[in-house]
């Protein structure tokens, strides 16, 4: 399965370009950055993407990865079954 991956472009500016700059590497995931997502109010206050549209949001940069990962591998063995 192919994984997309977005990001807002001022949480990118925050701090959040480093993991898009991790996953950007990987050839099976489809990075893309928008000027905004429309959830600003999340934007403010965390490090988020969004996982084949779905919210994943960590307090830094580290736990961004860990989690954007884990939601790609959680929805990868959903789209095997």
């Amino acid at each position: 399965m192919y994984t997309i991956v977005e990001f807002c472009n001022a949480n990118m500016q925050k701090g959040a370009h480093d993991v898009y700059a991790q996953l950007d590497k990987n050839p099976a995931i489809d990075v893309v950055d928008y000027e905004c997502t429309n959830n600003c109010g999340l934007c403010s206050k965390s490090f988020f993407v969004l996982v084949d549209g779905e919210i994943v949001a960590a307090k830094n940069n580290e736990q961004l990865l860990e989690k954007t990962y884990k939601r790609i591998d959680k929805n990868n063995q959903a789209f095997d079954e």
